[in-house]
């Protein structure tokens, strides 16, 4: 007997496929197979029915995601703030909770009329893509440690019209920034080495971009001080939910002149804002 291709019967074949790696398998199904198809989730809804095409392909994909490999990563994209960005293996997977980080640094760049800002750890260029978006004025100089995130935000600040304002810089930190700015914006590796992940982050999402040290705080204390150092005076940077205690007990020792925590949506503390003067 021929087996069943069309929509309705492989939605249900993906989700009993994706039971043990997704949280919400049936959703996840659909978004699979809508990519194969390059429809819209509800164009599924409606045509129950109709046989699928290069039914292997489709499989492959659904294999791909029950082995824990991150959606994002299957399909090359991830949605971010009001955009699609081109993400791939080695370039780490743009978080919401991130747009919270970005509208406390929007705020900023407005209300200070702030025309220069470096971002440690461009990504896919989640971060400095939307400023520029928001501010055509804005200057930024985007810099990461590795390859790929450099070459992916290239090509998604070219794609999305604002790669006039954004220089990428291969740097450790701010390492190869010479010239001055008037804020630094960061997503850094926050994670603790010993840290539980989820196998679709542990397994496929760059080291490089998690892991910031033993206890995880020891990059976010080097940013806070080579930013005060440089005489710049605002650092917007997200963190841990567990690591407020310690950079406010950092900060204080430092010295500066305030220091503003911010909760996710989930209530969790997740970033903080400094004004070093």
């Amino acid at each position: 007997m021929q087996k069943d291709t069309s929509i309705g019967a492989l939605l249900k074949w993906a989700k009993s496929a994706l039971q043990q790696s997704c949280e919400r398998p049936q959703f996840e199904a659909e978004l699979l197979l809508a990519h194969h198809l390059g429809k819209e989730r509800t164009y599924l809804i409606l045509h129950p029915d109709e046989t699928v095409a290069d039914v292997a392909a489709f499989e492959a994909l659904v294999t791909r995601r029950a082995k824990h490999e991150p959606y994002e990563y299957i399909v090359g994209e991830a949605s971010f703030y009001d955009v699609h960005l081109k993400v791939a293996e080695g370039v780490l997977i743009p978080r919401p909770e991130t747009e919270i980080l970005i509208d406390h640094a929007a705020k900023i760049i407005e209300s200070e009329k702030i025309t220069s800002i470096a971002e440690i750890g461009v990504g896919s260029g989640a971060i400095s893509i939307i400023l520029a978006r928001k501010f055509p004025y804005l200057h930024i100089i985007a810099t990461d440690i590795c390859d790929m995130p450099l070459k992916i935000a290239a090509q998604n600040a070219k794609r999305l019209g604002v790669s006039h304002q954004i220089e990428l810089r291969k740097s450790n930190l701010l390492d190869e920034v010479s010239q001055s700015v008037e804020m630094v914006v960061s997503n850094p590796p926050y994670i603790a080495q010993n840290a539980l992940l989820e196998a679709n982050v542990a397994h496929y999402e760059p080291k490089e971009a998690l892991f910031g040290g033993r206890v995880g705080d020891e990059l976010l204390k080097q940013i806070i001080l080579e930013v005060k150092q440089r005489g710049t005076k605002w650092l917007a940077c997200e963190m841990g939910y567990d690591q407020k205690a310690p950079i406010q007990a950092f900060v204080n020792e430092v010295g500066v002149k305030s220091v503003t925590f911010y909760k996710d949506l989930a209530g969790l503390d997740r970033g903080f804002v400094i004004a070093f003067f």
